[in-house]
C-alpha cells in the first residue's frame, strides 16, 4: 500500500498540498483531477521524491524516503512517465525500452511484447528525433510499461494522442491494473478516465475536496438542459445548476410523489432528459466552474 502521510508543501506563500493524508492499494487506477497548476503534478513529484515536502512523508511497502538506501529501494518499485524532452534523439525507441527494462531489471524479452501490444513496430527502430509528438508520447508510456514496476505515476499520458491511440493505451492501462499494478494518473480527459478509473480525487487549495469511488457510484441523477420551462418545473425541487446550463437532480433525494409529478411535468412539456450517474465532467463543473 502507498501512503501519503500528513504531507504539506508550499512554494513561497502558495500552499499546494496542505496536510494531505491518502492511502492507495495495488490493482487500482487512481485519477487525479484539478485545473492546471493546482497540485496534480506536485503530488506525483512528491511520491517520486522529486519534490520534498516541508512536512509529512511518503511510505510504500513500509519504506519511507528516510535514507539513500531506502530511496534506491523505493525507486525499484516506482516509475514515473518520462518527459518527451528526456528522450535521447539519436537512440531508437527500442533502445529506450531496453534501457528502462534493464534499469528496473525487467526481462528484455518483454520489450517485443510491448512493441506489439502498443502497435509500434513500424517506427520503433527509427531514431526518436524522427518521431512525431504522438509517437514520442506512446514511447514514453511504453517505457513505463517496460520498467514493470508495482507503482506507475502517469502525468497526462494522453496528451497529443488521437482517439485511436487513447483507446489503445486505455486498454493497456486496464491490463496493467489486472496484473495488480497501482496506477496514479493525472488526466484532463475526463470521459476517458471515467471508463477505467476505480477512484478519482478532486484537488483544490491543497486538499482533496472529493474522493469518489467510481465502482460504487450508483446514485442516479436526472439531467436537464436549462430553459425557462425547465426552471419553472424544478424551482421548488433541490437541484444543482452547472455553468454549462445543465441542471442535476438527485433521484435518491426525491420521494415517490415528487418523482412521479416531476416525470409527468417533463413528459407533458416534451422536455428531454437523461437519467444516469453523475459524470466526472459534471463534478468538474461543480467544483471548478464559474
Amino acid at each position: 500500500m502507498l501512503k501519503i502521510k500528513n504531507v504539506s508543501l508550499a512554494f513561497g506563500e502558495h500552499q499546494v498540498l496542505d496536510n494531505l493524508n491518502l492511502e492507495f492499494k495495488q490493482g487500482q487506477i487512481i485519477g487525479l483531477v484539478a485545473p492546471n497548476g493546482t497540485g496534480k503534478s506536485t503530488l506525483i513529484n512528491v511520491i517520486l521524491h522529486n519534490l520534498i515536502p516541508q512536512r509529512g512523508e511518503v511510505e510504500y511497502d513500509s519504506l519511507t524516503y528516510s535514507s539513500n538506501k531506502n530511496e534506491v529501494k523505493l525507486h525499484k518499485s516506482i516509475c514515473a512517465f518520462p518527459d518527451q524532452n528526456d528522450l535521447f534523439p539519436y537512440m531508437t525507441g527500442r533502445d529506450h525500452l531496453k534501457l528502462y527494462a534493464d534499469l528496473w531489471h525487467n526481462s528484455s524479452s518483454s520489450v517485443n511484447e510491448i512493441i506489439s501490444q502498443l502497435q509500434m513496430a513500424s517506427y520503433i527502430d527509427k531514431k526518436t528525433a524522427t518521431y512525431s509528438l504522438g509517437m514520442k508520447q506512446r514511447l514514453c508510456f511504453a517505457m513505463v510499461v517496460a520498467a514493470d514496476t508495482s507503482v506507475m505515476l502517469l502525468d497526462e499520458i494522453m496528451n497529443g494522442l488521437d482517439p485511436q491511440n487513447v483507446s489503445l493505451i486505455s486498454d493497456v492501462l486496464i491490463e496493467l491494473k489486472r496484473k495488480g499494478k497501482l496506477l496514479i494518473m493525472a488526466s484532463h480527459l475526463l470521459q476517458n478516465l471515467q471508463l477505467y478509473a476505480d477512484r478519482v480525487l478532486f484537488l483544490k487549495s491543497g486538499h482533496v475536496i472529493q474522493d469518489i469511488n467510481l465502482q460504487d457510484n450508483k446514485e442516479l441523477y436526472l439531467k436537464l438542459q436549462d430553459s425557462n420551462k425547465v426552471e419553472s418545473i424544478i424551482k421548488n425541487i433541490k437541484h444543482l445548476k452547472l455553468a454549462n446550463g445543465l441542471n442535476l437532480i438527485s433521484l435518491a433525494e426525491l420521494d415517490n410523489l415528487k418523482k412521479e409529478k416531476l416525470m409527468q411535468d417533463l413528459a407533458l412539456n416534451l422536455i428531454p432528459y437523461k437519467v444516469e450517474p453523475i459524470s466526472l465532467e459534471d463534478l468538474f463543473e461543480i467544483h471548478y466552474g464559474e
